[in-house]
């Protein structure tokens, strides 16, 4: 372990595409303004100023301290921990916390948690921090973090899914209920498909998602973060618990970050990435198709007290103009920040998909490499 003397402090923002959504929110607010001054001065809007400023302020006020917040939050560290400064006050994470277990890990994603602190301060995370800025992040604390050990897994456990499903895991296998007042159905464990757990990360007891493949009429059953209750053990005992009565062949694991293992799970992760991309850009599709329609409406619905269009003068289609201009700027603003996702959320999704095809190829040609050893 490094002395403190040796260790390079490090100051990490927000990645560079979270502070030009603040920006570009900031922005839309000031094109909001304008558009609203046009229409006064164009006396197509005659409401009173204070009761716009409150509309504006319903804008306003999120997008500010969006702004601000983008641009005010840090993550430090030095050799005394992890600091880190949402807005003014810094608070510190110390290095002994993470050596001596008193730091563990997170529900969700690369998420760290540590229970001593308040609520508002007991979990941190990387995430949103630039990829680089994460990596020298991760590099950090892994030098330092001991995880607490896992015990044991069980001889039994059940876990429910929402209101409905059940799964009574035992050593004779797993007892699917569908509905509460449903018989049990047993699935055998030399009868399960396989299992794929998908973790956040390889080091990681826990998974964002863990997928049973059972028999007909069972099905694919999905177990998803923690989205669930169980009962007889914790949440990061079910992928030892499985892997206990599966074994290697049956039981698939893969990490969402980092390289791969083998081939298949390359094969895996390229999919699951596939899969993201394409669901996220049809509900981005979706999103501005709505919005299309909601200019069309809230139009037709602002000018519907008006005449037959045929016998409209100049100034009503100036009027329809500014007021048609007006809305399809409120509808771009309001679909902005699902564009803003979708584009440097699919930007980053094909920089993974390149980095796991790379890893890939190293795999197989290796693969490839041995397989020629051994047969010569």
């Amino acid at each position: 372990m490094t002395s403190s003397t040796d260790f390079r402090p490090l100051e990490l923002r927000l990645a560079p595409e979270y502070r030009r959504s603040a920006i570009y929110a900031a922005l839309g607010v000031i094109l909001l303004t304008a558009t609203l001054v046009e229409l006064r001065l164009a006396q197509l809007n005659n409401g009173r100023w204070v009761d716009q400023i409150i509309f504006l302020s319903f804008f306003a006020v999120p997008a500010l301290t969006l702004l601000v917040l983008a641009f005010r939050y840090r993550i430090r560290i030095d050799q005394h921990g992890v600091w880190r400064r949402r807005l003014v006050r810094w608070d510190l994470w110390p290095w002994e916390a993470f050596e001596q277990g008193r730091v563990r890990f997170g529900t969700l994603g690369d998420q760290l948690t540590f229970p001593e602190k308040p609520w508002h301060w007991r979990t941190i995370s990387a995430s949103l921090l630039g990829k680089n800025d994460r990596s020298a992040y991760e590099r950090a604390v892994a030098w330092y973090f001991v995880p607490p050990p896992l015990p044991e897994p069980p001889e039994a456990m059940t876990v429910r899914i929402g209101l409905g499903p059940k799964l009574d895991m035992s050593g004779d296998g797993i007892r699917f209920t569908k509905r509460l007042n449903d018989e049990p159905r047993l699935v055998r464990w030399e009868d399960v498909e396989r299992v794929e757990v998908v973790r956040a990360d390889r080091d990681r007891p826990d998974f964002t998602m863990l997928e049973l493949h059972l028999p007909a009429p069972v099905g694919l059953v999905r177990l998803k973060g923690r989205g669930f209750r169980m009962t007889g053990g914790q949440p990061e005992m079910i992928a030892p618990f499985l892997k206990r009565h599966l074994g290697d062949e049956r039981f698939q694991e893969t990490a969402l970050r980092g390289p791969p293992a083998d081939v298949a799970e390359a094969d895996r992760r390229l999919a699951r990435l596939a899969k993201s991309d394409r669901d996220m850009q049809k509900g981005e599709r979706t999103s501005r198709f709505a919005h299309v329609v909601g200019v069309v409406f809230f139009s037709a619905l602002m000018l519907s007290n008006r005449p037959n269009p045929a016998k409209w003068g100049r100034a009503d289609w100036l009027e329809a103009a500014l007021w048609t201009g007006a809305i399809a700027v409120l509808m771009v603003l309001h679909h902005l920040p699902m564009w803003g996702m979708a584009h440097f959320r699919g930007r980053e999704l094909r920089r993974d998909r390149d980095e796991v095809r790379r890893w890939r190829a190293e795999l197989a040609s290796a693969e490839t490499t041995v397989r020629a050893s051994v047969t010569a």
